[in-house]
This record gives structure tokens, C-alpha cells and sequence, in this order.
């Protein structure tokens, strides 16, 4: 009974020295710290639940050091921390995985530490736990988790993780029906950052991501999830031949939508245009200008109408002349001054 306490007491003593030692400035008393913790996972039955936190923040920096041996043990110890976690804790750790990956290393430039083979192996079980089974804000955190550990680990490195990373991301966007425009955003961010970082990989999926993004263009609660989507689909487009079809989906869908709403779909079409360029076939294009025609044919709310004539004519050059024809007729029909910023717009692309 009396032994009982002191035996814990000595174990925490213990744990807070091999994390002290896994801080030292000299290379190999990290490299000696990270192989104790590693044991101390493995054998010890201490509820080290408090401390978890603190040992992945610490682990995951250690990976961006510049000594080897020190990143290579620091995952080492990392791997057996994870696996020694019940599966109904490890959502608690992705608010604070995401933290410290966001703060180790800088994007663009692979962390040694991640970029080591099987690496990311070690991160899976806690961002799937969050994207899938958290809360609203762990899920936030494991969609950004993924963006970041893109961003930071090579190309190599993250290829086997592409599959198990993008399936959930694709489900859990599909079914965001009911989640907050935060965790909307996240998704569409991490989906995103793919196509920029490395998109051979996620070839296979742009079929989906292709239905997630223009789904989410119509959202109806936020102008950020819907700005992002644009950007998003813009961004697939430049990696599509066949790009008429979601021409043409975008337009019905900035014609049936309010003009807030419909908005969106033309901020949409701009990037998808911009980014297609000369796969976008010519009776796509004639539509694309069609649908500037109308918005000065009916009054519609300026922010439709200002995002037609920003976005979309300067993408079709040769239509520039008869967009500043269309916009300067519609201006002079009405007497509301709001228009005549549009004309002023016009006049600004025509000379471009």
C-alpha cells in the first residue's frame, strides 16, 4: 500500500527527467531521451494520460532537428507513444498535433523528421480519429493536420498516405450538410492544398473532389466555403480536358440560384476558366458571355452583377468591347447610381 505511491511518484520524476533530457542541448542526450521514452511506453503502466499532450508536442518539433539520429528516434518514440493510445483518446490529440506541425518547419520545405519512409504512418490514427469521429473543431484541426503535413513532408513521403488521407476527406465533405462553415473551409483547404502539392497523386480522385467542389460553390450559409470551393475547382480544372460540361453546370447554377448564391457560381466559372484556358471550348465560352448579357438584362443585386463584370471579360478578350457596349446600355436605362460603377469597370477592362 505505502510502496504504491511512491513507485507512481517516482515514474512521473522519471517521465518529467527523459522529457528534460529529450530537451538538452546536446545531440545525444535527445537522441538517449527519445530511446528511453520509447521503453517507457513500451513497458510502463502509468496512466500518463496528463502528459500526452506535452510528448507529442515535444516529439513532433524533435523532427525538424537537424541531427539525424535525433529526428529518427524522436519518430521512433512518437510511433510507440501513438500505438500505446486507446483508440477512443487519440481525437483528443489532434487540436495539438495540428498546433505543432503548423509551427515545425515551413511550408514548401520537407521536415526530415516527416519525410522519413512510413513517417506519416505515425500521424494517421490520431488525424482519421478527428476527422471522423470529433468534434466540430477536432475535425477542423485534422483537415488542416493533413494540409500541413502536405506541405511539409515530400513528395515520396506522402504518397503512401494520399489513399487513406483523401477517401475520409471526401466522405466527410460529402455529409458536412450539418457542420459549421469552419469545418467546411478545412476541408476544402486540405482537398486544395493537394491539387497544388501534388496532384499525380490525387489524380485518381478528381472525379470526386470534381463533385465536392461544385457542390460546395451553392453553399447557402457561407460566402468563405463558397469562395474557397471557386478556388478549389479553379485549381482542379488546370489537370481537365473535358471542362465544357462544368462550364455549363456552373452556369444553370448562377441562373437558378438567388444572386447572392449565384454569385459564387460566377466567381467560380472565372477560376475555372482561368485555369482551364484553351480547353474551354468555344460554345462554353459563348455561354460564359451570355450569362454577362443577362445580368445587365434584368436588375440584379450588385454583387452579382459587379462579379460579372470583374471576373468573367477579362478572361474572353475579344468579348471585352461588347461587354462595355452591354454594361454602358444597362447604365444609362436606370437611374440608380449603383450601375455606373459598373460602366467605370468596363472601361477599366477594355483598356487592359
Amino acid at each position: 500500500m505505502d510502496g504504491e505511491p511512491l513507485s507512481v511518484g517516482i515514474k512521473v520524476l522519471l517521465l518529467i527527467a527523459i522529457c528534460n533530457r529529450v530537451k538538452h542541448d546536446a545531440p545525444e542526450r535527445r537522441v538517449s531521451g527519445s530511446k528511453l521514452f520509447k521503453i517507457f511506453c513500451e513497458v510502463s503502466e502509468l496512466d500518463a494520460s496528463l502528459y500526452r499532450i506535452d510528448w507529442v508536442r515535444q516529439l513532433v518539433s524533435s523532427m525538424d532537428d537537424s541531427v539525424e539520429a535525433v529526428y529518427v528516434t524522436a519518430w521512433n518514440a512518437f510511433d510507440t507513444l501513438v500505438k500505446s493510445i486507446p483508440k477512443d483518446d487519440l481525437d483528443a490529440l489532434v487540436v495539438p498535433l495540428r498546433r505543432t506541425i503548423e509551427s515545425t518547419g515551413v511550408p514548401g520545405v520537407p521536415v526530415p523528421g516527416f519525410s522519413l519512409p512510413k513517417a506519416i504512418s505515425a500521424f494517421v490514427p490520431i488525424i482519421i480519429a478527428g476527422l471522423t469521429t470529433g468534434s466540430n473543431e477536432q475535425r477542423e484541426n485534422a483537415a488542416y493536420a493533413i494540409s500541413d503535413l502536405v506541405e511539409r513532408t515530400s513528395e515520396d513521403a506522402i504518397k503512401p498516405f494520399v489513399v487513406p488521407f483523401t477517401g475520409p476527406l471526401i466522405r466527410v465533405a460529402t455529409q458536412a450538410g450539418t457542420f459549421p462553415p469552419a469545418v467546411k473551409t478545412a476541408l476544402l483547404c486540405a482537398m486544395e492544398t493537394m491539387l497544388l502539392r501534388i496532384p499525380a497523386l490525387v489524380k485518381p480522385f478528381f472525379p470526386q473532389l470534381q463533385r465536392t467542389f461544385v457542390k460546395s460553390t451553392s453553399d447557402p450559409a457561407s460566402v468563405v466555403v463558397r469562395t474557397k470551393a471557386a478556388q478549389a475547382l479553379g485549381e482542379l480544372m488546370k489537370y481537365q480536358l473535358r471542362v465544357d460540361p462544368v462550364v455549363t453546370e456552373l452556369i444553370a447554377g448562377a441562373k437558378s440560384n438567388n444572386d447572392v448564391v449565384a454569385g459564387s457560381f460566377v466567381l467560380a466559372l472565372s477560376y475555372v476558366i482561368k485555369g482551364a484556358r484553351e480547353n474551354v471550348g468555344e460554345k462554353a465560352r459563348e455561354a460564359s458571355l451570355e450569362l454577362v448579357s443577362d445580368a445587365f438584362k434584368e436588375l440584379h443585386d450588385g454583387y452579382f452583377s459587379n462579379l460579372c463584370c470583374a471576373y468573367l471579360p477579362p478572361l474572353i478578350p475579344r468579348f471585352r468591347i461588347l461587354f462595355a457596349i452591354h454594361c454602358c446600355s444597362f447604365c444609362r436605362s436606370l437611374s440608380i447610381r449603383e450601375p455606373y460603377g459598373f460602366c467605370y469597370q468596363a472601361c477599366i477592362i477594355v483598356a487592359r
